[in-house]
């Protein structure tokens, strides 16, 4: 039923204009590989249609992107890095407190894609590959992961897929006017 009614709230959903040094994004990926009652409770989407995302028109000619993936979707999070103009450069790591379910191994870490547009570099170079933080809501970030993004990475800073509001993370996705509103 959650699902329903945030597929819903996704249908009135339309990306934002502007431009950004920095994207992060946490996709919703759809792994019809779990049973219903192991799938989140919100609306995912295929790997075609995040791929139609666009991101491209959202970046700027140089920047930076962050793709969080869990393991089975690591290498479709470095696909779609190339796919949406960046060349991939590392793979970071969210390790977590605690081990949670997995497949073929106890999960205890979570991966982010990073990649670069028009070779642009880090702010700072003695930043570590990983960071620690606390697990939250079904596919809440910590945030460790925005003050490394901060550290590293320069503004305007766009995030695709928030689920909290950050006053220097501008949300790619504002909800369209209602149909009235619109027929006015």
């Amino acid at each position: 039923m959650l699902r329903l009614q945030d597929e819903a709230r996704v249908a009135r959903l339309r990306p934002v204009a502007g431009r950004f040094l920095t994207l992060a994004f946490d996709p919703p990926w759809e792994d019809e590989s779990v049973s219903e009652g192991q799938r989140p409770p919100y609306a995912t989407m295929s790997v075609d249609a995040l791929r139609a995302m666009p991101v491209p028109a959202w970046g700027l000619d140089e920047g930076h992107i962050y793709i969080h993936a869990p393991g089975p979707f690591l290498a479709i999070a470095i696909e779609l890095a190339g796919a949406w103009g960046y060349d991939f450069k590392t793979v970071i790591g969210w390790k977590k407190p605690h081990f949670s379910m997995g497949r073929y191994f106890r999960t205890i870490e979570e991966f982010v894609v990073f990649g670069v547009r028009g070779g642009l570099m880090v702010r700072r170079q003695d930043l570590p590959n990983h960071f620690a933080g606390p697990v939250g809501e079904h596919s809440e970030k910590p945030e460790a992961f925005y003050d490394l993004v901060r550290a590293a990475s320069f503004p305007p800073y766009g995030e695709g897929f928030q689920r909290q509001a950050r006053p220097d993370f501008t949300n790619l996705y504002i909800e369209s006017p209602s149909m009235a509103v619109a027929a006015e």
